[in-house]
Parts: C-alpha cells; structure tokens; sequence
C-alpha cells in the first residue's frame, strides 16, 4: 500500500534518477526501481554535469559517493535543494578501507570507512523500514561495511553487530529539510541474475539489497507499516460424502487459531462436488474460512478441455447449487487442479469477473510481482486480474518468509488433505496439527494481515502482458530528459545525457 502523497506530486509518476556514468552507475538502485515499477532515468555525469531538477516528493535520485565527491558546489547546491523540497538521494559505495569521507552537501559530518569481520548485524526501527524487518538481528559471522566517527543526527538503518566492540552503521540516513538522504556502504554488485527475493531471502546477502529497497519504497510511497498479507489454502476439499473428517478439521482449526488468532484459511473446493457433509461445512463456519475454485468444473488437467465455455458453464451452474443449498460463496479465484491450465483457460476466467488465479511460484516470482500497486500504469478496472503466488511448506523457510514480508509481497502457503489427515479413514497426528506451525507463528510474531485470496489478489499489481512483464538489468543507457511542465526550474548544468 502507498502513503497519501500532496495532490502536486500525486500527479507525477515515482521516478528514479541515476546519476553517474557506465564504469559507476548506481546499479542496485535502478534494479530495485525497475522491479517496483519507477520509470528509471540514467544521466551521464562527471563532476561538472548533472540535471538541475527541484524534485517533488515521490522521486528518487541515486548517486555514488566517489561522484557526489567530485561534484562541484553548484550542483551539489542544486541536489540539496531537490532533498529539501522533498526527494529522497541514495548514495551508495563503494568505498576504500581507512578513507575519511564527507557527507556534504546534506550535512557537514565526515566518517572513517572500514569493512571488516562482524558477528552479525541488526536492522533498527527507523519508520522508514518495512515492520517486518524492523528490529532483526541475524547471528552470522561476515564482513560488514562500517562507518566510524558519526553523530547522533545520522540515524542507523542497519549497523554491525560486534560482541567485542561498538556497533557501527553500514545504512544510515538523515532528514534534510522535508526530504531525506540514505547512506549505503555497501559496493555495488554487477552479477546479471540479480533476483531481489533471493538477495533478501540470504542471510549474507540482504544487507547489500535492504538500503536500496527502503530508498526506493519510501521514494514510491509505499507506507512501511502495513504488514504483508498471511493465508493459508487447502486443495481438494471438500469433497462429496465426506463424513468422517469433521473433528479431525475441527481440532486442526482449532490448533491454528490457538497460535494465531483470526489467520485465514481458503479451501479449494472442486464445482463437480455438490454433496459435502454439512456437519463439515459447520466447523468451518466457526472459524476464518473460505472457498475458491478448484477447476472449472472437475479436478482434471485442464490442458486437456477442449471446450473451455462449455465446461465453466457447467461448473457456475453447480457453484450457484452449492451456494444456494449450503449458504456459502465461492471468491472469483481459480486454483487450477496440477495447476495445470493454458492460456485460453487464464483468458476466460478475465473475461468471466474472476479476479485472479492461484499458482506456485516454482522459485521465484517473475519480475512484474515485485511491482508496487498504483506506482505503474494498470489495465482497465473493468478487468482486473492478477495472479497470487504460493509456496509449499517445505520453500517457505524463515528467510523466504522473512524476505516476502520485507517486499510487502503475500505469504500464501498451500497443503493438501494428505498432510494434514484430513483424508478419510487417516489418523490424525501431533505432525498433521502441526503442518502450518512454522508459517502461523512467523505470521504471528509478525502481525501480518490475515486475507482471504480476494482481497490479497485485490492488492496484488494485475497481470500485464508478457512483452511488458520483462525487466533488463544491463541497459540503463536510455536517456529520457525531464519534462519540464512535470518538473519547474529544471534544466542542464552541463547535462552530458543523451539519448542511446
């Protein structure tokens, strides 16, 4: 979710402007933007030559400390002027060991660069990181990247952690007027297969990923304090004449709602299934649940439909049945049996008011789930539909979840009947109650939202089409100058961009 912005800057998509040249350009940055949907300008600059820009709130400008120390004084008086007006400027490493470096022009404090080994790091409560990180200490032994000799006005965003001496930041940012700088010690990584869920999701590697993520995030107004959405979605049930399964469903909704109170749980319910045990149906209604479909009409591969209308039609038909006989609703969301399904089957759920379907990632996401909802352009309302990642148990580590709340992205984890004896005859055990523990209290300890996977697909950024759901990490050399009546005052001071 995004902060209110003013109505000035509402009116001017986030953006994010790279400044600096091939050998230096702030590469982390403009990944990062790209992937959460900024337009992402590159400049060529030396220290003679940046734009003039008196940026509003909602834009970004990276930079390198070796440019920003060459920058002459009327361009780093025209940077200040953009932060104090409102934007936010990332500066980032990378840095040489024992060098006394400057923060001017945002502020008149120097520090020491070091990069030596740490016992682990912490991130701090600073409002400008997501809640979830907020306050982590990760325990591991590597080299950090250290700032000495700051004072109290720089603010740590993450700092070492050294059981033999002081801790000192590796982020750090301070207020410059309405706006803000972030200071990164981190070098800059050049590895073409940058995926930002793996970056966050490694203990060694987050820190390097977590400074550019906040700058980017809170330059996009992204509000750091709304939790990221938590469910959890059981295949295959129910099913017709399924009677002997209600305490063992009872006792295993009641062991997640006992670590978790109110966590949500979506049941994929196949249309062909019109007869369910209504005693079954009445534990569920005790407790968080829902439905969604599981197949259009039948638990088959739908790769092998040839008549998609047909079959869609028949299981509406038996949806309104169930719905009619057994007061409950099925949510507008498709989890495919095998998830299994073709293109014409994804395009005949957005033309028939379903709002999204449900699918393992197998990994990672691709590149448009990272986009933040309302920062790009989006398709028509009247066809919203998106597609919501899940994961099974065994992928949603700690660090996986960890990374997925960072980005603000859903947690969805998926099981089915046969891990958690809800199959007949299958004899409930300590391990099968115990199925969801390690998702429900990560969820837990860290408040997140409960959803049903309508209203976490109402969240999720809608499917663009595939020649728009590419990022490029390589070519930020496209040049696009400010429009000026978006931007007032702009305009060259040497400006060496050029288009190509």
């Amino acid at each position: 979710m995004l902060r209110p912005s003013a109505s000035r800057a509402s009116l001017i998509r986030p953006r994010c402007w790279l400044i600096g040249n091939r050998p230096d350009f702030p590469l982390t940055a403009g990944r990062v933007a790209r992937l959460r949907g900024l337009d992402v300008v590159a400049c060529v600059a030396d220290g003679n030559a940046i734009p003039s820009l008196f940026l509003p709130r909602n834009q970004l400008i990276a930079i390198n400390f070796d440019l920003l120390a060459r920058l002459e004084p009327e361009a780093k008086a025209c940077l200040r002027k953009s932060v104090e007006s409102g934007a936010t400027i990332y500066v980032r490493g990378a840095l040489e060991p024992g060098r006394i470096y400057s923060l001017l022009p945002f502020s008149d404090q120097r520090f020491e660069f070091s990069n030596k080994p740490a016992d682990g790091y912490q991130f701090s409560t600073h409002p400008i990181l997501p809640s979830a990180i907020a306050g982590e200490r990760i325990a591991t032994r590597l080299n950090m990247p250290q700032a000495r000799g700051l004072d109290d006005r720089a603010r740590p965003i993450v700092s070492s952690v050294d059981n033999c001496g002081p801790d000192s930041p590796s982020i750090f940012t301070i207020e410059v007027g309405a706006g803000r700088a972030i200071f990164d010690l981190h070098g800059e990584s050049d590895h073409e297969d940058f995926e930002l869920l793996a970056e966050l999701s490694a203990p060694s590697r987050r820190t390097a990923a977590a400074g550019a993520l906040a700058a980017v995030d809170w330059a996009a107004g992204r509000n750091p304090a709304i939790p990221a959405p938590v469910n959890l979605v059981i295949d295959d049930r129910p099913v017709n004449y399924d009677y002997f399964n209600a305490g063992k469903l009872d006792a295993f909704l009641q062991h997640l709602e006992a670590q978790y109170p109110g966590i949500h749980t979506d049941f994929a319910w196949t249309p062909c299934h019109t007869r369910p045990h209504r005693g079954y149906l009445s534990v569920l209604r005790r407790y968080n649940t829902g439905f969604v479909w599981h197949g259009y009409l039948r638990h088959i591969d739908h790769r092998t439909i040839t008549d998609f209308e047909a079959q869609l039609s028949a299981g509406r038909a038996r949806v309104n049945e169930i719905s009619r006989e057994y007061g409950v609703r099925f949510q507008p969301v498709m989890i495919f049996p095998f998830e299994k399904d073709t293109p014409r089957a994804e395009e005949l759920l957005r033309r028939t008011g379903f709002l999204a379907k449900v699918k393992s990632a197998s990994g990672f996401p691709p590149p448009a789930y990272y986009r933040l909802r309302g920062v790009v352009p989006e398709p028509s309302p009247d066809e919203p539909f998106s597609v919501v990642f899940r994961d099974s148990i065994d992928l949603l580590s700690r660090d996986r979840m960890l990374a997925l709340a960072t980005l603000g992205m859903p947690i969805v984890a998926l099981a089915h009947p046969r891990d958690l004896a809800l199959r007949r005859f299958a004899r409930l055990d300590r391990a099968a109650l115990s199925y969801f523990d390690p998702v429900v209290r990560f969820a837990a300890k860290k408040s997140l939202r409960p959803m049903p996977l309508e209203e976490i697909a109402a969240e999720t950024p809608p499917c663009l089409p595939a020649s728009l759901d590419l990022v490029s990490y390589r070519d930020f050399a496209t040049i696009r100058p400010p429009n000026r009546d978006l931007y007032p005052g702009s305009g060259p001071i040497g400006c060496k961009a050029s288009s190509g």
